[in-house]
């Protein structure tokens, strides 16, 4: 186990580097849960996001394999991914219009230069969220749309402590990375998976409320496996009820 009193932003930043090139051909098979059905949802929730946006310019933070570019495909004129891995990116560059290699903590574009900040499962592998609050406000233009999803929410994650664990277990997916390259120990896919126990919601929405923005946070179980799809569809939950964290804001 990691002391994590000790750790420190960078070691998460370059964990996350290694990890995501490490799987950047294989992430989409080991993850195996971008359903054509959960494409379609993500889709429809970014069209949502589109109709809010000043235009048509997306950010996509922690991009990776491009799963959310690729639904917006039809919904956003322009589509740029930035990630910390370069392989990655480039193992995924026909989901992208542009892509760029950077850290969400400073990002390499200029001020006001997007409609629409995006990130999907992203939220729980950041060491804090200061740089990506800051940031997302800098480089959106006045009106822009914040939009993340996916991520387990801390409240559900304290209530449901147990089942969760045996979940995680069963599903393995610290064991099905190893397997693709032997030198992700569990160091690394601990730091990377810095806040698997959980994004405190209500302390994020705060952040984005103290930056000038106007945000809500969101519960569900759409695309965490077929069985919940089944059981609890797209409906919304409240705190500590629903697994999967969504942060809307706009930009004031």
């Amino acid at each position: 186990m990691l002391d994590r009193a000790t750790i420190r932003a960078e070691q998460v930043r370059v964990a996350n580097q290694r990890f995501y090139d490490a799987v950047a051909e294989h992430y989409e098979d080991v993850d195996g849960r971008r359903s054509p059905r959960l494409r379609a949802w993500l889709s429809a929730r970014l069209a949502q996001i589109r109709g809010d946006a000043p235009g048509g310019r997306l950010l996509d933070l922690g991009s990776g394999s491009g799963f959310l570019c690729r639904c917006a495909k039809d919904v956003f004129s322009f589509r740029v991914g930035v990630d910390l891995s370069e392989k990655i990116l480039a193992a995924n560059k026909d989901a992208f219009e542009a892509y760029a290699v950077g850290d969400v903590n400073a990002l390499p574009f200029e001020d006001e230069e997007f409609d629409a900040v995006t990130c999907f499962a992203v939220l729980h592998h950041l060491y804090d969220f200061a740089g990506l609050v800051s940031e997302t406000r800098r480089v959106l233009k006045p009106g822009g749309m914040f939009y993340s999803d996916h991520d387990m929410e801390l409240a559900f994650a304290r209530r449901f402590r147990l089942p969760l664990q045996l979940y995680r277990r069963l599903r393995g997916a610290e064991r099905h990375y190893h397997q693709v390259d032997q030198h992700l120990t569990p160091e690394v896919y601990e730091l990377a998976e810095w806040q698997s126990a959980g994004v405190d919601a209500e302390r994020l929405v705060e952040l984005f409320e103290q930056a000038g923005f106007a945000a809500t946070a969101g519960y569900h179980w759409y695309g965490l496996s077929p069985l919940s799809d089944r059981l609890f569809g797209t409906r919304r939950c409240k705190r500590g009820w629903g697994p999967l964290l969504s942060i809307t804001a706009r930009k004031q």
